[in-house]
């Protein structure tokens, strides 16, 4: 899926995200984090801003809390 860097990702952008990529490939939470922080920062959590990170950071709690 292609991103456009600009702007600040929502919280709601990445809870709809990682479902997506937990229904397509993705076998748990632990695992899709590694993939995003892959995949989606290229291996630089700060690349995409403070907002977007923190933002990042609170979706995947709420996806960790859906696991259990």
């Amino acid at each position: 899926m292609r991103i456009h860097k600009s702007g600040d990702k929502s919280v709601d952008f990445f809870t709809s995200y990682m479902q997506l990529v937990l229904q397509a490939n993705i076998t748990s939470v632990e695992n899709l984090e590694i993939y995003m922080a892959q995949q989606f920062f290229q291996n630089d959590l700060s690349s995409l801003g403070p907002i977007t990170l923190a933002n990042f950071k609170q979706a995947l709690q709420i996806m960790i809390r859906k696991e259990q």
